[in-house]
């Protein structure tokens, strides 16, 4: 048997039963070890080290003998008066561990988990494998009645006392009556059981205090949340809230983590942030007044509007990667699908989100728009399935009159528009408005945008609506739509190629104001199905200038109803160049017809 310390009311210790089989399934042969090597304290003749590391090959039971490795209880271990050991091993139900007397500390704060405090004053200060913590460690329940909001702030705390912390989250579920806070090098590790269950008005976590003041990136980064459930239990806290609100760092790792019935705000609010990941994880659940746009990840710059704290300095939030993430109901009664998956509403003068990346993510019943990219630039969006959305995504541009257009003096910029994005390999099935959408104004549109190869059917407006410049669209497969399976408007220098358009209830393609447009390629089945000889396969209509008409096919199904023509062009178009169009499709009107101003239909070269 192996002695323990008794309470305060004696100064010996006092014998307590023990078997070997519990002390070493408590200790472990690794914790035996890290207990032996730490500590410098004499026994039987020899320091801690020497008893480890000396020549003797050392078995369990054998370290087991040894008397200065005493087994006690937290209680028991505050109620010590002169300890009578260096070494101890608590055996509260999970909060074992080894804890050693330090003489050299007599301030720091007990905090049940890693360090504690006698009545003696003397500091007993737990054995960590590397900088690892358990959030049980400091009194955390996970019955989801008890109050752990404090025992897991405490465990989050650590982060301020080493270089970095892991917090582990044991299976449960975590009361919180108010906001966990993040500290910079945090590792916040939950098992696929845990859930935060928010029961307070405010966010789940944030990297910010409301006393804190962080400028560009220097605020609480180089963090890491993986697993577990963080529950924002709208139903029953109905004021806005976010899953977890995030300003002024980098370096940031979501993965594998649930956020779930979030309340008017965003599941993840990033402000003012650069060099994000989301792997993995999963967005559930929510409920609106008003906001009925709100986004799961939602992309500020440090503004008034988004930053608590008082460092409004405009950081630009960037280099973005939502990937193999899901978005969508989470069966709560009462809560809805999210509005929206990915995006912003909001930006700032030069404060582009620059370097966003959204691929393989599956959205499903967006209210509003799956994807939202405002004002984003050098992005990639590809290999997304949406299904079943309000819209499927919308590239928008802050208007010159709106505050996004604004400094904080009320000054108008020069409009930015969204820039240089790829549209790739995309699924949207199933839309109530637009499968993709890409907004412009005169005072400027989306630029150098890519859209291609993706699949889109059965939307209740157009396939592809775009208002752009130096544009590609190209290799889609646009199946269904209740307006237009491609619309033009307003553009220049936009290559329209190698489409396959079917079943279209207005026109194939229409292009309307629009300059320098190369349509080539494409090949349109059965379009105009409102009604036969209500809309054609092609059309281009207004101040239409030096656009080329080339190669294109348009047919009509067995079965189906027919175009009015297969190709029109206004007489208000000029500049057209018109070759090659097979436009055999049985047209009510006719075929063709191009009442352009001259036309060129020779194959011959133009110098």
């Amino acid at each position: 048997m192996v002695e323990t310390p008794g309470t305060n009311e004696s100064k010996h210790a006092v014998p307590r039963p023990l078997s070997r089989r519990k002390m070493l399934a408590w200790m472990g042969m690794t914790g035996v070890g890290l207990a032996l090597s730490a500590y410098g304290t004499k026994a039987h003749g020899q320091s801690v080290t020497e008893a480890a590391y000396s020549n003797k090959n050392w078995n369990a039971g054998e370290l087991l003998d040894l008397s200065y490795c005493v087994p006690i209880t937290i209680a028991e271990l505050r109620q010590n008066g002169q300890p009578s050991s260096s070494v101890y091993f608590v055996t509260d139900r999970d909060q074992e561990g080894f804890f050693l007397y330090d003489p050299a500390d007599t301030t720091s704060p007990d905090n049940t988990g890693t360090v504690l405090a006698a009545a003696s004053g003397a500091r007993f200060k737990r054995v960590l494998n590397g900088h690892e913590v358990n959030a049980k460690w400091y009194g955390a329940k996970g019955d989801g009645v008890s109050d752990d909001t404090a025992p897991l702030q405490l465990a989050l705390d650590e982060a301020l006392q080493r270089p970095s912390v892991t917090v582990v989250v044991p299976a449960g579920t975590y009361k919180m009556t108010n906001e966990l806070y993040l500290f910079r090098n945090t590792h916040l590790k939950m098992d696929e059981g845990t859930v935060l269950l928010r029961c307070h008005d405010g966010n789940l976590i944030r990297n910010y205090r409301r006393t804190d003041v962080f400028y560009g990136y220097e605020g609480n980064g180089h963090l890491t949340i993986e697993g577990g459930v963080l529950d924002s239990n709208a139903v029953n806290y109905t004021r806005v809230c976010n899953g977890i609100a995030l300003a002024h760092a980098e370096w940031i790792t979501f993965r594998n983590v649930t956020v779930k019935d979030t309340q008017s705000g965003h599941g993840a609010e990033l402000t003012g942030v650069r060099h994000v990941l989301f792997d993995r994880c999963r967005f559930v659940g929510f409920m609106y007044t008003s906001q009925y746009y709100c986004e799961a990840i939602q992309l500020e710059p440090a503004l008034k509007a988004g930053f608590v704290g008082q460092a409004a300095d405009h950081t630009p939030t960037h280099h973005v990667t939502v990937q193999n993430c899901y978005f969508g109901a989470s069966g709560t009664p009462g809560t809805v699908p999210w509005p929206c998956g990915v995006g912003a509403h909001g930006a700032y003068p030069d404060a582009y989100f620059d370097h966003i990346i959204v691929r393989d993510n599956v959205m499903e019943n967006s209210t509003y728009w799956a994807i939202r990219p405002f004002k984003w630039r050098n992005s990639v969006i590809a290999g997304n399935q949406i299904k079943k959305a309000s819209g499927g995504m919308f590239v928008s541009t802050p208007s010159a009159t709106s505050a996004s257009s604004k400094d904080d003096n009320g000054v108008v910029h020069p409009v930015q528009p969204a820039s240089s994005l790829v549209i790739e390999h995309n699924i949207i099935d199933t839309a109530t408005s637009n499968g993709i959408y890409v907004e412009g104004f005169p005072e400027g549109s989306g630029e150098k945008i890519i859209i291609g190869h993706n699949v889109i059917k059965n939307t209740g407006g157009h396939s592809i609506s775009l208002r752009g410049v130096y544009c590609t669209v190209e290799g889609n497969v646009l199946e269904g739509a209740k307006k237009n399976g491609i619309y033009l408007t307003d553009s220049r220098h936009v290559i329209i190629s190698g489409n396959l358009i079917r079943d279209s209830l207005q026109e194939g393609v229409r292009v309307v104001n629009s300059t320098g447009v190369h349509l080539a390629n494409n090949r349109i089945l059965n379009p105009g199905q409102t009604g036969n000889g209500t809309y054609d396969g092609i059309s281009l209509w207004g101040s239409c200038s030096d656009n080329r008409v080339i190669g294109n096919v348009v047919r009509v199904e067995e079965g189906k109803l027919k175009p009015r023509y297969g190709l029109q062009a206004a007489a208000t178009v000029t500049g057209l160049t018109r070759l090659q169009n097979d436009l055999r499709c049985g047209a009510v009107i006719a075929n063709l017809q191009d009442l352009s101003a001259a036309p060129v239909t020779s194959s011959e070269d133009l110098a």
